[in-house]
């Protein structure tokens, strides 16, 4: 409105000036007319005419600057405005201070980042945002600046700071600085920008490749184990346990499930101490402990608060709920360890501080664990790798020795037969009986390897039907009658009749049931008892052969079903050491389990449990 009023007024006085200039016309042109004869009649006439157009020039030059003015003054006003709601809508904190140090700005993003509120902050000192360490040399900096001839520190030349929110929390910092001087007074304005998050970032990615070169140090499996719990502590976590199933791989194929524990060492003796006690307490498959559900799962879990309640409702016996409560968790984070799209294991992250897990420290979390899983993956891998060596170099010198048994009989034999055959003709007899004896002891063991290659490589065929348990009892144990009464051992059946008929395949049963009567014969002393017992149990069928030979001592029963394996003690027996490890596979192919119990002087025993109905595939 101001403008209009002036640009009214100025165009007022110029009408006013034409005005007057047409009735000074008007009168002199009378007395022009009048008057013809009179002297000086054009010089008059002139002195009018000028005079009228330098008041019109004046008006219009006042005019048009005085519209220029107000032009310049609506763009100030309009580009202040702009960069006032710059300003207030930054994502940074910017905020002005007077010369003693005094906040005359504090936009909306300071809001933010600081937690105050402009008006609190209006008047108030720049070093109530700063911590108290850094109030001395603050001051000293904004007056270095202030006399110095530099006016402002471009973004590149930021230094990080830290500043301090109106809870008390530090934070990393970069800032700059600007100072003006208007009409004698001097002004700093300061750019802030929270950089925690960046932070966070550049000090999670060295963590995770620190992380990396450590745990590429090795390829031993239990080394990795034990440098994989140690990597999140201290920076991370204050106590770690990694579960892995078996030897870190998907299991063995049998159901079972078997979790081992390798915890991290504390600086703390009570955590170190609740750690040693956790360590033999891996739970089993049915437990209600978090730790299976995860592995179950395959979903990470981030347990922000634990309390009592939670440790009860996941702790399986008073023993197991005192030892939790030993090691005190108030926070955790549990996450899968997965290689090559299977969980094989579970990291877990406890805090017994203050430090409460959240959202960022899960996604660290989960990074790390993934290379993790990668390293104890490829350290499994490695052991396998050297594991299959070792046995094929075994497996090498054992069929060599075993073939070389009836090579050498047929060998024997082929001599006589071309250098003195006998007249007799049962003596001839006997001679090609030792060349089929011997001849079916070479199938049988190649048939062996085949067995195991192709349980091996998840090939091995069954021909499924419902069959009688009896006749599968009996003819296993026919083939053994003579083997027990040449060593002297009492063979024992019992098998009643009416057991129900099981889904199999009838001569891979038979397999098993020989492979494990032949192992129980073998290692029972002369005057001993092997029985082969088949009953039903729940919806299983179960067969025990057992024996009262010399028995496993613990620390070989986990590798009694492993390929090439024997008893220390018999491998002067000879044998491939294939048969317990193929009955294994016949077994689980069946959908069914096989363990074995023993105690050394008090025999063996094996067990197998087969579902009487198909599993549902």
């Amino acid at each position: 409105m101001s403008g209009y009023s002036t640009k009214a007024k100025v165009s007022a006085a110029l009408v006013a000036s034409l005005t007057a200039l047409a009735v000074i016309g008007t009168v002199v042109a009378q007395e022009m007319w009048s008057d013809a004869e009179a002297t000086g009649m054009w010089v008059v006439l002139g002195l009018v005419v000028g005079t009228g157009m330098l008041l019109a020039y004046v008006a219009w030059s006042v005019t048009a600057d005085m519209m220029a003015n107000e032009r310049a003054r609506e763009e100030l006003a309009l580009s202040e405005a702009r960069v006032t709601g710059l300003v207030s809508i930054a994502a940074d904190a910017i905020i002005t201070i007077d010369a003693t140090h005094r906040i005359t700005l504090f936009n909306q993003g300071a809001e933010q980042i600081f937690g105050w509120r402009a008006d609190e902050m209006i008047g108030q000192g720049l070093e109530r945002l700063l911590p108290a360490r850094f109030h001395a040399g603050h001051h000293r900096m904004i007056d270095g600046f202030n006399a110095g001839a530099e006016s402002a520190r471009r973004m590149g030349d930021r230094r990080e700071i830290s500043g301090v929110r109106k809870s008390g929390e530090e934070f990393p910092a970069e800032a700059s600085i600007l100072k003006q001087t208007l009409d004698g007074a001097t002004t700093f304005t300061v750019v802030l920008r929270d950089i925690t998050e960046r932070k966070h970032v550049e000090d999670s990615q060295r963590f995770l490749a620190d992380a990396g070169s450590v745990l590429t140090r090795t390829l031993e499996f239990d080394e990795t184990l034990a440098a994989v719990a140690q990597l999140p502590v201290p920076r991370l976590a204050d106590a770690c346990i990694v579960d892995v199933i078996g030897d870190g791989g998907a299991g063995d194929g049998s159901g079972d499930f078997r979790l081992r524990r390798t915890t991290s060492v504390s600086e703390d003796p009570r955590v170190n101490m609740a750690l040693a006690a956790l360590a033999a307490d891996a739970p089993g498959p049915d437990s209600a402990s978090a730790t299976v559900d995860v592995f179950r799962t395959g979903k990470p879990l981030l347990l922000t608060e634990i309390d009592d309640d939670f440790m009860e409702a996941h702790s399986e016996t008073p023993e197991a709920l005192a030892r939790a409560r030993a090691l005190a968790a108030r926070s955790a984070m549990l996450v899968p360890l997965q290689a090559r799209e299977k969980v094989f294991g579970v990291m877990s992250f406890v805090s017994v501080g203050a430090r409460r897990y959240g959202p960022a420290d899960l996604d660290l979390a989960k990074q790390l664990a993934s290379r993790a899983a990668f390293a104890i993956d490829n350290a499994r891998l490695f052991g396998l790798a050297n594991a299959a060596t070792r046995a094929r170099d075994d497996m090498l010198g054992v069929v060599s020795h075993d073939l070389r048994n009836p090579v050498n009989a047929i060998g024997m034999v082929a001599r006589v037969l071309r250098e003195s055959p006998p007249e007799d003709p049962a003596a001839r007899a006997d001679l090609v009986n030792a060349i089929s004896d011997a001849a079916e002891w070479m199938d049988r063991l190649i048939r062996d390897l085949l067995d195991s290659g192709a349980i091996e490589a998840g090939r091995l065929s069954l021909e499924r039907h419902r069959e009688d348990v009896r006749p599968i009892v009996d003819s296993a144990v026919a083939m053994f009658e003579h083997l027990a009464e040449e060593r002297g051992v009492i063979l024992a059946v019992q098998c009643p009749e009416d057991l129900p008929p099981v889904d199999g395949d009838s001569a891979r049963l038979v397999q098993v049931l020989c492979n494990l009567v032949s192992n129980a014969i073998t290692h029972t002393e002369r005057n001993g008892v092997v029985s082969v017992v088949a009953s039903v149990q729940g919806s299983d069928l179960q067969f025990v052969v057992r024996d009262t030979g010399v028995g496993i001592s613990l620390e070989h029963l986990p590798h009694v079903f492993e390929r090439h394996w024997r008893v220390p003690a018999t491998k002067k027996k000879g044998g491939l050491g294939l048969g317990l490890a193929i009955a294994h596979g016949i077994v689980v192919a069946h959908g069914g389990r096989i363990w074995v119990e023993s105690e050394p002087g008090q025999g063996t025993a094996f067990f197998v449990s087969l579902p009487l109905e198909t599993p549902a595939a």
